[in-house]
């Protein structure tokens, strides 16, 4: 036995030994996969060399290779932007993950329907710092982008800073004035419909953004007013990872400016009360106040309604994600649970995300991506808050702790705000689902065709109710009011690419898609007067025993679509990219059916040319160049068919339904606008990356503009729409990043991007004589101004004592609107303009105020941008980021608007302001009259909005690797963030980016900003 076995064992022995000889000559054919570790994408034209050989290839277009190696072999692979990595030959099919390279400059960008190296980008194509934007704690994914591209404007306005409330972006100016401004977002290829609030920030992966045409004309007429990609995490191919995110943050009130006192209140009654005397005697308290006032000014007990009203705000989110996959199967899947109380009593959001991203591959060539997005939210909007104009003169509560209705004591007087938020209910409920399917037929090692299905739905339901001792609610015994909505999308899409490289001096691709989509939308409005029970709210609707209406609004669009991209790379120096998208649109008027959308781009890569070879301070250097027009849509469907609003109407005593035209002239002559645009840019990186960054330049026109005119009120119109005009976007935007210091423990780096655009209407249209037309007073349009202007009297300070008043310019009798009885106190208007006999402007003073004396403002900022500085030292990181506005200009409401308290009348509380009186007499706010408006009181409103914010300042501690040993976690991570820690500005009110609500009214038109404090973890296992 013994004997037998070891006759067994030598002659084992001797067939390996055999076979090792034969083996040093043998050759095998080794194929595989090169993918991001990162999410699993696959590295298009990575390098696979056999190590110690010129013996090499690269990627196909899913990242595959196939390659004749020596047995035993070891390969070398590498791709810009990831670490090279050595892995020995196993099998005959591998798998070859590549880390992120974050120290290098080259990164793999995502820039619609496929991913690119950075350097090979012909268009302009912006990457975000994600880990800079999710630092803001917020539930708008929109807010989280500001300041981080240049040339991208985050706007806040109706609701926006509100608890689950949305903000839009607005690129490189407005290029349109009746037309679309609103950029898209891209979702994982999937175009969205409206905004996307349902996406949570945790399962964000990468942020891209399309800048010119050449990179937008992809997307096709939708995409003109800019791109952006967001692609949400995958799953990996390697053991189970679970992550954990959760955060708390407090909010409170942020504001630069005090409202009045009740003793300065009380005071400012008085003051315009007196300047009705013509002694200019002060009536006595009892003629001005009731006795409720009486009794509070005399007790000294006055009401904080900013204290009363106002609470802390609290936000509670908590994420978890779950990654993980082998070969075939990957998986990602989150949960995510968002709420924000507001600091607004009965303002509240709430937000439910659960996404699944599922990979599977099928066979060696067939594969397919499944995603689900769910969503389901809740939120309460804050109801008609007098936060600033409320008297503080009176009573909130009686003596029992109940509160009154009227704190001043007289009925018909303002409503105690506490009494209508306890009377009111105000609510959005909303669910929404994305599912998309995209499978993937490797047909060849260079062609590839993808399939994408997709179907978005959401409905929500707002439901209102004011009962009858609200306000509003008291005459109809309650108003109940419920919306609701429907949106669907459908898109489907096919794809084709054929990728290739033909040695190392050629690479071609060519993308080739045809979609079709449809988008419905759907909504029904109801509402019912007058209830004799009130406890089931706007659910009791179907009670009301008044009056019931029912509005009814649907809507379809649909588009077909054709898009051929190529991209061609000669020698690694000189690049090209042309793009053609073809869209045809239901909505359009007949015979303008379909828009084309060309464009075409070159870069030129400085670096690898010969005569800087030898220049190591240069790490890139290229010059990109691209030109386009993209077509832009009207921004409401329908306006070249004839519509009929319905219309009730009495016949013979007898009610009866009919319809009434709308109030746009349909033309069946509409077509879309061409926005046109010319970009250059350079893209740097010096001193072995110490500083990179890139800089672009732009000049955009839009012609055939959309525009509205009037029409005769004989037609039954009132206006129409039609093509005319152009208007002008220039603008530079500027990039920068400079790794001070990197070493091993110690990184810090300073980045910043500034923009500046000039917008100007270059042209409007003729008359009926031929003649141009440079002005439209009716709809703001002014040639040679920029859109939404402000055109309005320039303020001159305030009249004073001893002023010559016979001959002001605004008491002349011949002036527009001759102003009598000018005293000391008034707001005086410079005499700019004259006209003379012909009636051209004269551009010398005439002694008298026309409307030629109205001076245009530029609304819009000279230029913006940000500041950040990032810091880590072994285990802590700090960023602290500044955000800059300067040169903006706003009409603000609290300084001319009655219902802001601006008017100065003593009849509403507001922004407090050294106001004229005779014993001081100020130069800049007028004297306060409790019967009129101070006229001309729009001119001093218009102010200053730039400002400067400390916008985030986060600092956090990493774990070290020995206390995750002993944990079994990968990474533990504390952080705290300081969010709008101060703003500087001149401009008085809680934010100078939006201007609060009218506070008598309903509308969503704003809500306050606040400072925010958060504390945060983050763990990985």
């Amino acid at each position: 036995m013994t004997l037998k076995l070891l006759n067994y064992k030598l002659g084992i022995t001797i067939i390996l030994l055999v076979c090792s000889s034969f083996s040093m000559f043998a050759q095998s054919v080794v194929n595989g996969t090169v993918q991001s570790s990162t999410d699993n994408l696959p590295l298009i034209g990575a390098t696979v060399v056999e190590k110690g050989t010129n013996n090499g290839t690269s990627t196909d277009i899913d990242g595959k290779f196939s390659l004749e190696v020596s047995e035993s072999a070891s390969l070398i692979v590498s791709y810009l932007g990831y670490k090279s990595k050595e892995v020995n030959v196993i099998g005959e099919d591998m798998m070859i993950l590549l880390d992120d390279d974050a120290t290098t400059l080259d990164e793999v960008v995502v820039v619609g329907y496929g991913t690119q190296k950075k350097s090979d980008l012909v268009s302009a194509v912006t990457k975000t710092d994600l880990s800079k934007a999710v630092a803001t704690p917020t539930s708008d994914v929109t807010e989280m982008l500001r300041g981080r591209i240049s040339g991208l404007q985050v706007e806040v306005g109706g609701g926006t800073l509100r608890p689950g409330g949305s903000s839009e972006i607005l690129f490189r100016g407005r290029g349109s004035i009746e037309g679309n401004i609103s950029g898209i977002y891209v979702v994982d290829g999937v175009v969205r419909t409206g905004g996307i609030e349902d996406i949570n920030p945790d399962d964000i992966e990468s942020v891209e953004f399309l800048k010119d045409a050449s990179a937008q004309a992809i997307y096709g007429s939708r995409a003109v007013n800019g791109v952006v990609l967001i692609t949400t995490k995958r799953g990996r191919t390697d053991k189970i990872s679970v992550s954990y995110h959760g955060y708390l943050s407090s909010k409170s009130i942020e504001r630069n400016f005090n409202v009045y006192s009740g003793e300065e209140f009380a005071q400012l009654k008085r003051e315009a009360t007196r300047a009705n005397d013509a002694d200019d005697a002060y009536p006595s308290d009892e003629d001005i106040f009731s006795e409720t006032e009486l009794e509070s000014i005399a007790n000294k007990e006055y009401v904080d309604w900013e204290e009363e009203l106002l609470r802390k705000g609290f936000v509670n989110s908590q994420s978890i994600g779950i990654s993980g996959g082998t070969d075939f199967t990957k998986v990602y899947a989150s949960l995510n649970y968002f709420k924000e109380d507001g600091i607004i009593p009965t303002s509240s959001y709430r937000r439910n995300n659960l996404r699944l991203n599922v990979d599977q591959k099928i066979t060696d060539r067939i594969s397919t991506t499944f995603d689900l997005n769910l969503l389901n939210d809740f939120a309460e909007r804050a109801s008609n808050v007098n936060v600033i104009t409320f008297s503080p003169l009176g009573r909130a509560y009686d003596d029992n702790g109940e509160l009154v209705q009227f704190p001043s004591g007289e009925e018909l007087t303002g409503t105690n705000p506490l009494w209508n938020l306890r009377e009111s209910d105000h609510d959005d409920k909303g669910n929404d689902f994305v599912i998309t399917v995209i499978p993937k037929w490797d047909i060849t090692d260079h062609l590839q065709y993808q399939f994408k299905g997709s179907m978005t739905r959401r409905n929500s339901e707002r439901g209102q109710y004011l009962s009858s001792l609200h306000s509003s609610g008291d005459s109809d015994f309650g108003i109940a009011r419920i919306e609701n909505q429907l949106r669907e999308n459908y898109l489907i899409e096919n794809i084709l690419t054929y990728d290739n490289q033909i040695n190392l001096n050629h690479k071609f691709n060519v993308t080739l898609v045809q979609a079709v989509d449809e988008n419905k939308y759907s909504s029904t409005f109801t509402e019912g007067r007058g209830f004799t029970n009130e406890s089931l709210g706007y659910d009791g609707i179907t009670n009301a025993i008044g009056s019931v209406s029912v509005n009814r609004n649907k809507t379809q669009f649909r588009t077909s679509s054709y898009m051929g991209r190529a991209r061609y790379n000669l020698l690694n120096k000189y690049m090209f990219a042309a793009t053609m998208r073809a869209d045809g649109a239901s909505v359009n008027a007949a015979g303008f059916k379909w828009t084309y959308n060309p464009a075409a781009a070159f870069a030129w890569k400085i670096h690898n040319e010969a005569f800087l070879e030898n220049v190591e301070a240069i790490d890139e250097l290229k010059l990109r160049v691209s030109y386009g027009s993209l077509a832009n849509a009207l921004s409401r469907p329908y306006a070249s068919l004839f519509t009929a609003d319905g219309q009730n109407y009495v016949f013979d005593g007898q009610s009866a339904s009919g319809y009434s035209p709308s109030s746009a002239l349909p033309n069946v002559n509409l077509k879309h606008e061409t926005i046109t645009t010319f970009n250059v840019g350079l893209d740097f990186s010096i001193v072995k990356r110490f500083l990179q960054g890139s800089i672009e330049y732009y000049d955009s026109r839009t012609t055939d503009l959309l525009l509205r005119r009037g029409v005769p009120s004989t037609s039954g119109y009132t206006f129409t729409y039609f093509n005319a005009g152009e208007v002008q976007n220039t603008g530079i935007e500027l990039g920068l990043k400079a790794n001070v210091i990197n070493t091993p423990d110690f990184r810090w780096s300073i980045s910043t991007n500034w923009s500046n655009n000039k917008n100007k209407i270059l042209d409007l249209y003729d008359d009926a004589e031929g003649n141009p037309i440079t002005e439209d007073d009716t709809y703001r349009y002014y040639v040679g101004q920029p859109i939404g202007v402000i055109r309005t009297y320039q303020f001159d300070g305030i009249w004073q004592e001893g002023d010559d008043f016979e001959n002001a310019p605004q008491a002349n009798p011949e002036s527009t609107d001759p102003q009598e009885n000018l005293r000391p106190g008034d707001i005086r208007i410079s005499d700019v303009n004259g006209v003379d006999e012909d009636g051209n402007v004269t551009n010398t003073p005439d002694g008298k105020i026309t409307q030629e004396d109205r001076v245009f403002i530029n609304p819009n900022p000279k230029w913006f941008g940000s500041l950040s500085s990032n810091l880590s030292y072994k285990g802590f990181d700090l960023l602290v980021d500044f955000y800059a506005v300067q040169g903006a200009t706003k009409v603000n409401p609290f300084l001319s608007v009655f219902n802001n308290g601006g008017t100065l009348q003593g009849k509403a509380n507001g922004v407090k302001v050294p106001y004229y009186t005779p014993e001081n007499p100020s130069t800049t706010y007028p004297r306060p009259n409790f019967d009129s408006a101070p006229k001309y009181l729009g001119a001093l409103a218009v102010k200053d909005a730039s400002y400067v914010r400390l916008r985030t300042v986060k600092l956090g501690y990493t774990l070290p690797a020995a206390v995750n040993e002993k944990l079994n976690t990968e990474m533990i991570n504390l952080y705290v963030t300081a969010t709008n820690l101060f703003t500087q500005t001149e401009y008085l009110g809680y934010s100078p980016e939006v201007n609060i609500r009218d506070t008598f009214s309903s509308a969503d038109s704003g809500y306050p900003d606040s400072k925010v404090w958060t504390f945060g973890l983050k763990i990985q296992l």
